[in-house]
């Protein structure tokens, strides 16, 4: 059962009175931006020792994070709510005003972002689930954050799914290019592959728009004849990782295959990534898809799982904390359960690592913090920072 934000409010300040009336304590502490918090688990992987630091364990099916200007975290949770994580203290605060979403299965509130402007407009953008059991669809919108609310909450983007059921693939990842885009990945909705390689539908692509949900005019199809104006790319399933090279500027896009076949992508302008008609993947009854996994005019991946990982959050390391790791690519692993660590010979896979996996958590999100540290999120409720030991 899930604990409401003011229990967990409740069980915090419980906890911190505890440990002030000198209860024992099962785990370490350290000191870390004038909050004590646990070390839960210390790793010698072949690169760095690590410490893995918990800010708390009392978030509700956590799916994205993003870092605010004074270090406090702001993270989605799919039960529909948006909170802010103190980074002094792991304190958890609801923030009112966001958008009516449709929990169910893998929908609810996913993806957020912060405006390039936020210090000073204070926008976020968000992505959940919109709908009914009986026809729902990926939404995008926009808000502003006033302290602890939502403001001005304006929908930028509906998929044209309508045609969809129940609460699977919705993709939902954001990731902003720095030049004035928002690109989302929208699932392909587990029963309609078919739909990833028609241009005209939304199902298994990743979209492109300006941030007021307008559609650029360099758009692959922006008049609209030969597909749906907002399609950057396609031939996709299930897209929950989307980052920026931190030097190149492309976008590289992880997905989900389904017994197998997990790929992960670099973005091309109209690139058709082969979904359903190449891939590496099985089908859950073991079937074949496609005896193809490559094809003519279809872009291959760089990598691919077999057998699958899930793949969740995808960032590149950026910081002085873990100097080699400095441009390695991170990926969260839900079936996996495990963080994959991608060393790069440009834009090759030269060798991967598996870390965490004792710890045996769904990794749903993964963010390189402007400290240096990394930072994960887990479908239990953790937030969790690496550091080294």
């Amino acid at each position: 059962m899930k604990m409401s934000v003011l229990n967990r409010v409740f069980a915090l300040a419980l906890t911190a009175s505890l440990v002030a009336c000198g209860a024992p304590e099962a785990k370490d502490t350290k000191q870390v931006n004038d909050g004590p918090f646990a070390i839960i688990h210390h790793e010698a992987s072949q690169q760095a020792s690590f410490d893995v630091v918990q800010i708390t364990d009392q978030l509700s099916d956590p799916w994205a994070m993003v870092f605010l200007p004074d270090g406090d975290f702001l993270i989605t949770e799919k039960t529909g709510q948006v909170v802010r994580v103190s980074s002094d203290t792991g304190q958890i605060t609801a923030i009112t005003g966001g958008p009516e979403v449709l929990v169910s299965g893998q929908g609810g509130l996913l993806d957020l972002a912060l405006s390039p402007d936020f210090a000073t407009d204070g926008r976020i953008f968000l992505s959940f689930a919109e709908g009914t059991n009986a026809q729902n669809h990926t939404a995008i919108a926009s808000a502003v954050l006033h302290g602890d609310e939502l403001t001005d909450l304006k929908t930028l983007f509906q998929a044209n799914t309508t045609e969809k059921k129940k609460g699977a693939h919705f993709g939902s990842r954001f990731v902003l290019d720095g030049k004035g885009y928002l690109f989302a990945s929208i699932g392909e909705g587990f029963n309609w592959s078919h739909e990833a390689q028609n241009p005209h539908s939304h199902f298994g692509k990743i979209i492109r728009l300006h941030l007021d949900g307008s559609v650029p005019d360099d758009n692959p199809f922006a008049d609209g004849v030969d597909g749906a104006p907002e399609i950057w790319s396609y031939g996709h399933r299930n897209p929950q990782g989307l980052t920026l090279h931190p030097v190149t500027g492309k976008i590289w896009e992880s997905e989900h295959g389904p017994k197998g076949g997990d790929e992960i992508n670099i973005l091309q302008k109209g690139g058709n990534y082969g979904w359903p008609k190449a891939t590496f993947g099985m089908g859950y009854t073991g079937k074949s898809i496609s005896e193809f996994s490559s094809l003519p005019g279809m872009v291959d991946s760089i990598l691919h799982w077999v057998p699958s990982i899930a793949p969740s959050g995808l960032d590149f390391y950026e910081g002085d904390k873990f100097p080699n790791w400095n441009g390695d690519l991170f990926s969260g692993a839900l079936a996996g359960k495990q963080l994959r660590r991608i060393e790069l010979d440009g834009e090759t896979e030269a060798a991967q690592e598996r870390l965490l996996v004792s710890m045996k958590e769904r990794i749903r999100d993964v963010r390189s913090g402007p400290d240096g540290f990394l930072y994960l999120l887990t479908d239990s409720g953790k937030l969790l920072r690496l550091e080294p030991s």
